[in-house]
């Protein structure tokens, strides 16, 4: 369209005219509409509620696409009642059976107040209709009360303040009697995906809920705790919840926690309090870990020979050996180098030639693939071992254990959470034996718990360490850095005879420089002289805001990287686009962390084909990509389990709330081919310093000691 008469304007009414594009299942449309002035627009935006016909105030910016020219971008929405014949007739006829020549009868019949009289009476009214007759009849009802209902929340919602995109997350969860719930309990929207307890809070207090009401209290007490699980911990001890509390509240909320404790809400143990689900989980997988600890050996095999190995092992990489065919439960660590791979391998090489199955997972499928790769052996995901399934969950469990595995072996178990490590034990069969291996050294899991790190903390499982870099791997500069800052010391930066020259290390003071720098590495220095593609390189930053965050470079690189690439409509990406899964989508077999590119759309089915790094190609709906982020640049924490061939990594005293030795240890572990850390000394400085950002509350060490 020709540019509008005010393009400045933050405040539009329009009359819908058509529905040019609706998100299935989701928020994002493009509408046709008309102006009180008669100009014809295009709004775009959390619209997909709103039918032809239907009038709204929406509220926003005008915005000029490249291809479609203005359009009016709304963020806010305020439906209206229909008032002209043509947009009664346009709601009318979206009522089950009433049709387009029923709406026109109704409106001829009853005028302008024609909502209002089959408000009164549905069904006497729409059994009227010409066409309907008894049949029919009950059907049209539940679709006008049903739409009303609907229509409802979403008034009621807009009027509070709730944004529009979320009241179209509440709309699509709501049952029968949403409104009335959500006027009595506002604090129930909580459990509706992507809204918080501020949105929920606003709702509540524009109702009048008191600061001090049992209920605002309560809800408090749950969410803070909930914050602490997205720190990693599994409870709080009482000071800091009621800490946490008054904080998030404004007031005190201490008298309330007995009251949630004998309700069986949250537990109080001693001192600690949690989630009943998070006690219950955290408790369930000690018991689960010392049931295998205590059971006898369930293998047996007679050839027990290091001849058996397709290499010569070393005493502690064959100890790894006896302690899987020894016990039902055991552990391997080790930093890079020292041969954690080849000790699995070794473990492969002896239960085949014993003829037991062995069965091989990794939390990410980039990670399965390396193990496959190292071991000779098939390897999955977890969640494909567990077999998830749409709707119900893992379908393996206690009652229906993991088949065809006389040993499993579970690789980069740092990355094991509370929850997945307590599916998973459950699931282990009666004989099966089971060896974790992974780094504690590097990040904790995203989710609650740092499950590794206190199994071995709980000094009753037996555990290998492997501590001898060998040969091969300490020739790799990466290596070298990688067990130097480790150990809090400097990297080496300077290769020897024989050295691979594959970690760089340059200084740089000027942000706007390492900015710069950063991009034109990732974007043409190294892919040009390692000879792979941009999308082989990968830009690992500790934050999200500021101007070398990962927002930032992710706008710089896309920009130089894929300026051109046709938009998705529904979504802020392009065709081409290099993304992030940010959630686990069980239903779509995308896990969180995994990373690929979006290399097609389908207009007639609303999907896009997601090509992921470890050679699937998944068909995902347009709603799919809610939970994807763009990934030129991410986060340390998502990278973990995955292997890739160049990293860079820019180092700032920005990131200082961030900087610690695991996670510059973890960033440069990422790589395959090359590291680059490119950044203010002083920054290194601050990370070789510090050990971790800080201590998870767990019980899971003390639980099985």
């Amino acid at each position: 369209m020709s540019e509008p008469a005010d393009p400045d304007a933050r405040l539009l009414a329009v009359e819908v005219t058509a529905v040019r594009y609706r998100v299935p299942d989701g928020d994002f449309a493009v509408l046709s509409g008309l102006t009180e002035e008669g100009d014809e627009v295009t709004v775009t935006g959390p619209l997909a509620h709103l039918q032809a016909g239907e009038s709204a105030e929406v509220g926003g910016q005008w915005r000029r696409h490249a291809k479609h020219g203005w359009q009016f971008h709304a963020t806010k929405v305020r439906v209206l009642e229909p008032v002209s014949s043509q947009a009664l007739i346009a709601y009318l006829s979206s009522i089950k059976h009433v049709g387009k020549r029923g709406a026109a009868w109704l409106v001829d019949q009853h005028g302008e107040g024609v909502l209002a009289v089959v408000d009164a009476d549905p069904r006497s009214a729409l059994a009227q209709v010409p066409g309907i007759g008894r049949q029919k009849v009950g059907a049209a009802v539940r679709s006008w009360e049903d739409q009303g209902e609907q229509r409802a929340i979403r008034l009621f919602l807009e009027e509070h303040g709730v944004p529009a995109a979320a009241a179209g997350r509440v709309v699509r969860h709501a049952g029968p009697g949403a409104l009335d719930e959500l006027r009595a309990d506002p604090y129930a929207l909580t459990e509706v995906e992507g809204i918080g307890f501020a949105t929920a809070d606003a709702l509540a207090q524009a109702l009048g809920t008191a600061p001090d009401a049992p209920g605002r209290l309560d809800a408090g007490l749950v969410h803070a705790l909930q914050l602490a699980e997205s720190d990693g911990h599994c409870f709080l001890p009482r000071a800091e919840l009621m800490t946490r509390a008054e904080r998030l509240l404004g007031t005190d909320a201490g008298h309330r926690l007995d009251a949630m404790v004998l309700a069986g809400r949250l537990v109080l143990e001693e001192d600690r309090v949690a989630e009943a689900r998070m006690f219950n989980t955290e408790r369930k997988l000690a018991r689960l870990v010392r049931a295998l600890v205590d059971d006898e050996p369930q293998l047996r095999v007679k050839k027990r020979d290091r001849a058996l190995t397709s290499f010569v092992p070393t005493d502690a990489q064959w100890a790894v050996v006896t302690n899987v065919l020894g016990h039902r439960l055991s552990i391997l660590t080790g930093l890079p180098g020292t041969g954690k791979s080849a000790s699995m391998r070794a473990l492969v090489d002896v239960l085949r030639a014993n003829k037991r199955t062995v069965r091989l997972a990794a939390p990410t499928g980039k990670a399965a693939r390396r193990l496959a790769e190292s071991t000779g052996a098939d390897a999955t995901t977890i969640h494909r071992l567990l077999e998830w399934a749409p709707g119900e969950g893992f379908t393996r469990d206690e009652f229906s254990p993991i088949e065809g595995a006389d040993v499993l072996v579970v690789d980069e178990a740092s990355m094991l959470g509370v929850q997945l490590a307590c599916a998973l034990m459950a699931a282990i069969g009666p004989r099966t034996h089971v060896l974790l291996v992974g780094d504690p050294d590097q990040l904790a899991p995203v989710g609650p718990g740092r499950v590794l790190e206190d199994l071995i903390d709980a000094g009753s499982i037996p555990t290998v360490r492997l501590t001898e870099i060998f040969r091969q791997a300490a020739r790799s500069m990466i290596v070298r850095a990688a067990h130097a800052i480790n150990a809090g010391q400097h990297p080496p930066t300077t290769p020897g005879d024989g050295d691979i020259h594959d970690f760089f290390l340059i200084a740089r003071d000027d942000p706007s420089r390492i900015f710069a720098e950063v991009c034109d590495l990732a974007a043409e220095r190294l892919p040009r002289h390692y000879g792979v593609q941009a999308h082989e390189v990968q830009v690992l930053a500790p934050m999200h805001k500021g101007p070398l965050g990962i927002d930032a470079f992710n706008a710089a690189l896309r920009a130089r990287l894929n300026p051109h690439g046709e938009p998705v409509p529904g979504t802020p990406f392009r065709l081409g686009d290099r993304v992030l899964q940010t959630r686990n989508n069980h239903d779509e077999e995308l896990m969180n962390g995994e990373l690929g590119v979006l290399v097609s759309f389908d207009r007639e089915r609303s999907t896009v084909v997601f090509a992921a790094d470890d050679g699937r190609r998944l068909r995902l709906p347009v709603r799919a990509t809610e939970t994807l982020r763009l990934a030129h640049a991410i986060s340390v924490h998502k990278a973990q389990g995955s292997n890739m061939g160049v990293v860079v990594m820019p180092l700032t005293r920005s990131h200082h709330v961030m900087l610690t030795r695991n996670l510059v240890y973890t960033a440069l572990t990422r790589a395959s081919l090359a590291a680059v850390l490119l950044g203010e000394p002083a920054a290194l400085e601050v990370a070789l310093g510090r050990r971790d950002a800080h201590l998870r509350h767990t019980r899971l060490a003390a639980l099985v000691a």
